[in-house]
């Protein structure tokens, strides 16, 4: 006790401290910023003799035209667009056409379209559909 002669007495009291020196922690910040297409070869071209880069080109330009630039995977999108042309060889453009024509306008299902659509996953539902639109 510590007394003051006031009549005050305080209780005298010992801590210890013990202080442990942390690491630093790093971070870094990274920031994808999608770049827009300037691909247009298949313009040039007639659709029958479309290649997948050039169905590739097309669908990426139509939906940077309606929503904007997109974070891109070339290897996915070779695969994608390669499988979609080999599924569905001459009526593969047209397909991608009618996707972005007036009729549908870039949106399937009230969702944009995306790369993902040309998956084979995605035919029942939409390839599909569009195909047999289209041979009516």
């Amino acid at each position: 006790m510590i007394d003051f002669g006031l009549g005050l007495a305080i209780p005298s009291t010992t801590s210890t401290v013990t202080v442990r020196q942390q690491t630093p922690v790093v971070t870094q910040e990274v920031r994808v910023v999608p770049v827009a297409s300037a691909a247009v070869s298949y313009a040039m071209k007639d659709d029958a003799v479309w290649g997948w880069s050039d169905l590739r080109d097309f669908v990426i330009r139509e939906i940077e035209k309606r929503h904007g630039p997109q974070v891109r995977d070339p290897k996915k999108e070779a695969s994608i667009f390669k499988s979609f042309m080999s599924r569905w060889q001459d009526q593969a453009p047209a397909i991608a056409r009618a996707a972005f024509g007036p009729v549908n306008d870039g949106m399937w299902r009230n969702a944009p379209i995306s790369v993902n659509r040309f998956c084979k996953a995605s035919d029942p539902f939409f390839s599909e559909v569009i195909a047999a639109r289209l041979d009516k």
